[in-house]
């Protein structure tokens, strides 16, 4: 076999160049595509899903960015003019994986650590159909069609002001939450402020309420525009109040935004007002920009909007894991597993000091609450909190794997593992296997690859011969001679 040169490295030798530009009109079709290159480009950090799609044929696209199991979610442009909340969370997305995949720090944060904790779904354009009206107008639509949204638009044809999904329903306006009673409504599809005939009307809030009940978000954030204000109460009960105030005043700090204050009779019909009712966790509206009226925010604040609003996914995803962790009950095991790069050892759950270095080894697991293990170590019985790919239970089998190509291979199964090095085309022995990866042997030792990227080849059972059926011999029968009397 041929071996590379042997190298260490844990990560790319340089960042990956940035994909979203948000100083542009950003339309759907330049964010659709931006998502595909970002999940071509982190495909083992960022995954894209549609969660179906708009009256007028688009997708709601879904990002996630992280690989934990507690949820944070965020969306941006329920409403149309509203359209910079989708660049902010692209170029948010964008930022945060380019840190994870060069280990880099954001402010305090540590953003490996937290997206390994830590799931940030985000649907960027709630209302894709409004956001294309809003930017294009009605060029290209069917004169029919032109005719009755321009008649939504009060005779307008200034559609850069349209607020609305395009059968002129308000889809902040549509989730059930003190939906009878929303105020400043109007009785007819408008360009802005009608609620629809019921709740959960719009197909795209229908979408949005189903995937919040599949993500089970223990936060969530709903990006709008204008104003510079933070809403974060709708009928909060009393033993969250503290909860969630305590993390509005983090958030206003972070931004430079001011909280509004709880009113005793809320309009409702937000999607931050039903989550809030429905799962009664943290959720919070945040209105970026100065007060722009009825139109879209200048790209000229976009700097500085991003500088207000770049720490708010991370501190949130903080908060999330948080939250989630103290959820999660302890479940008792009994499994032997193998620790396959070195990790701290802490005497109790959740502590962030005070732990002693494990070196790789085979652990008897004993319990785990969330993310977090006790095993029985060497050095003593402990809590260990493990980033992925460092704990496995392997199993244990006998094949070839063919390189097609020159291949990578790692510490420990994790395409964020450090490299060891590279092995030119070849076929490979491999011993063991956990999940996709495979356990490779190489002159330089047993070092993990992709088993994505390889073909697997079994070894031929051996034929046995087996002994041949008993077959029964006739025997014959000598005719007794004849008694003569």
């Amino acid at each position: 076999m041929l071996l590379a040169s042997l190298f260490v490295t844990a990560g790319r030798v340089h960042a990956a160049a940035n994909i979203v530009n948000p100083n542009q009109v950003y339309s759907y079709t330049i964010m659709q595509r931006d998502i595909e290159r970002l999940a071509a480009e982190y495909p083992d950090l960022v995954s894209m899903e549609s969660l179906g799609k708009s009256p007028y044929g688009r997708q709601l696209w879904a990002v996630k960015l992280g690989r934990g199991e507690s949820v944070l979610f965020l969306n941006g442009s329920h409403h149309a003019r509203e359209w910079m909340t989708s660049s902010l969370l692209m170029k948010l997305i964008d930022t945060y994986a380019q840190a994870y995949d060069t280990n880099v720090r954001i402010g305090n944060y540590n953003v490996r650590d937290l997206l390994d904790e830590v799931s940030i779904w985000v649907v960027p354009m709630v209302n894709p159909d409004g956001v294309t009206l809003s930017q294009q107008g009605t060029a290209g639509l069917p004169a029919d069609l032109a005719q009755m949204l321009r008649k939504y638009n009060k005779n307008s044809t200034n559609f850069t002001r349209w607020k609305a999904n395009m059968q002129g329903i308000d889809l902040n306006r549509q989730y059930p939450a003190n939906w009878n009673t929303i105020r400043d409504a109007v009785s007819f599809p408008s360009y802005q402020n009608y609620k629809g005939n019921r709740p959960g009307q719009a197909p795209e809030v229908q979408l949005m309420m189903n995937f919040t009940e599949q993500i089970d978000p223990e936060v969530t954030i709903s990006y709008h525009s204008s104003g510079e204000i933070i809403f974060w109460n709708f009928k909060t009960l009393s033993s969250n109040l503290n909860r969630d105030k305590t993390m509005a005043r983090a958030l206003g700090n972070l931004t430079g935004y001011s909280l509004v204050a709880p009113e005793k009779n809320p309009s409702g019909g937000g999607y931050k007002d039903w989550f809030i009712q429905e799962y009664g966790r943290p959720g919070f509206t945040i209105e970026i920009a100065d007060y722009a009226g009825e139109s879209s925010v200048p790209l000229r604040q976009f700097s500085t909007i991003w500088s207000e609003n770049k720490e708010v996914g991370l501190y949130s995803a903080k908060q999330t894991y948080s939250l989630w962790l103290n959820k999660q009950k302890v479940q008792y095991l009994q499994q032997s597993m193998r620790l396959l790069a070195g990790t701290e050892l802490y005497p109790k759950l959740g502590a962030a000091a005070g732990g002693i270095s494990l070196q790789p080894q085979t652990l008897q697991v004993i319990a785990e609450k969330g993310d977090w293990i006790q095993v029985q170590a060497a050095e003593g019985l402990g809590w260990i909190h493990p980033s992925p790919g460092k704990l496995a239970a392997i199993e244990e089998i006998t094949a070839n794997a063919v390189l097609n190509v020159r291949t990578p291979v790692y510490k420990y199964p994790d395409a964020y593992a450090p490299k060891v090095t590279y092995l030119d085309p070849q076929t490979v022995q491999v011993s063991g296997r956990w999940g996709t990866w495979l356990l490779a042997s190489t002159p330089g030792g047993n070092w993990w690859i992709d088993g994505r990227k390889v073909e697997l080849n079994w070894p031929k059972e051996e034929t046995v011969q087996e002994p041949a059926e008993d077959v029964e011999v006739p025997v014959e029968v000598q005719n007794e001679p004849a008694i003569t009397p």
